[in-house]
């Protein structure tokens, strides 16, 4: 990894009936000792659209993690896999609602995620954290930002991070899973640094998930 190199953390802002975002919430409070860029990304298609390019432009990152909030989940989940499709009832932060949309016209089905997701899964679990591998990154903005992200990122490693709900979220709806800010805290941090590690060993970035 070379000197000053820049790993990029991208998070949401509420969105639907919530007051709060799990990602924005977890990301404003990151450690300056990380020393990763942090930057907001609007709720809405058109501002995915718009700010995806935009950063890796102004930023040239050695890696991404972009992270959303997944309500109804207990374990934050690390992506397999981007496809190229909005589709949804709920309004986004624009109040659009896009349904069967392509993200790009024309563009490949689907992108992998590039960070070495295996990994990063055994370093949390021989530590005793939660984490677990989704499969899908649902069909809203954070699978929007995953593609985005893989599609204009140029072979930079790019990954997506889902996030429980906070306990805070669940004051009209008490079923909700939830998990604590602290322990979100320490699992995001132990995320970017095994990114770190990995970056700084060289590893070919179009190579190994372990």
């Amino acid at each position: 990894m070379r000197a000053g190199a820049t790993i990029l953390v991208t998070h949401f802002d509420p969105f639907g009936h919530d007051s709060l975002n799990v990602s924005q919430e977890v990301a404003t409070r990151l450690s300056p000792d990380l020393d990763v860029v942090v930057k907001p990304i609007k709720t809405s298609k058109r501002d995915v659209d718009e700010r995806i390019p935009l950063l890796l432009h102004e930023l040239n990152p050695d890696a991404v993690l972009a992270m959303g909030q997944a309500e109804g989940r207990t374990t934050p989940s690390l992506e397999w896999i981007g496809v190229n499709l909005i589709h949804s009832s709920m309004p986004d932060n624009r109040q659009e609602t896009h349904y069967a949309v392509p993200i790009i016209p024309g563009g490949p089905a689907a992108y992998f995620a590039t960070l070495p997701l295996l990994r990063l899964e055994h370093t949390l679990k021989s530590q005793g954290l939660p984490i677990a591998l989704s499969s899908s990154a649902g069909l809203y903005m954070c699978n929007q930002a995953l593609y985005l992200f893989s599609h204009h990122g140029s072979g930079i490693p790019v990954g997506f991070l889902h996030l429980p709900s906070l306990p805070e979220q669940t004051v009209q709806q008490p079923e909700r899973p939830t998990m604590p800010l602290e322990l979100q805290l320490r699992i995001v941090t132990q995320i970017l640094q095994d990114i770190k590690e990995w970056l700084v060993r060289g590893q070919p970035r179009w190579e190994g998930h372990l």
